[in-house]
């Protein structure tokens, strides 16, 4: 498979265990492409659940896609008009 950036819909999020910086497992629903699971820094679970993100989609996983700001560390890639989960992003 190509890599590919898609929509992506969170349906959970809790505190990774045993991580050694604060980090949230999310559970994605991309549509077609199923579920998949994510690791990212930081953020409260309660602030993405049920909000759409960006991701790259590839053999070896899904990434949650973020902005680095100097000012507030890594912000994720969120969509403003909701569309259905694993919609391409081109």
């Amino acid at each position: 498979m190509a890599e590919e950036l898609v929509v992506a819909t969170v349906v959970a999020a809790e505190q990774q265990p045993g991580a050694r910086a604060h980090a949230l497992r999310l559970t994605l629903d991309l549509g077609a492409y199923g579920q998949e699971e994510a690791v990212i820094p930081g953020l409260e679970p309660e602030a993405l659940v049920g909000t759409q993100v960006v991701c790259r989609r590839a053999d070896d996983g899904v990434v949650v896609l973020a902005a680095h700001s100097h000012a507030k560390g890594d912000v994720v890639l969120r969509v403003d008009d909701e569309v259905e989960p694993g919609t391409i992003v081109g």
